[in-house]
């Protein structure tokens, strides 16, 4: 719940359903739940992982000819 409160718009509203689910005294998922469904929602946290992603995708497709 310290979490949710910290968010703002739009996220605070892609993650309502938390909000509604501890309003009626629902279990709202653990840590890892929330977090992934804000990577879902926002994709990656860092540019530079990103990036290290797609090379790693380049470099283990041998089909592709990155040279010309």
């Amino acid at each position: 719940m310290c979490a949710l409160t910290r968010l703002h718009a739009p996220a605070s509203t892609y993650i309502k359903s938390y909000y509604d689910k501890v309003q009626a005294g629902q279990s709202v998922g653990s840590w890892g739940d929330f977090v992934q469904k804000l990577k879902n929602i926002y994709g990656q946290r860092d540019n530079k992982e990103g990036v290290k992603k797609e090379l790693t995708v380049l470099w283990v497709n041998k089909d592709i000819n990155i040279e010309s």
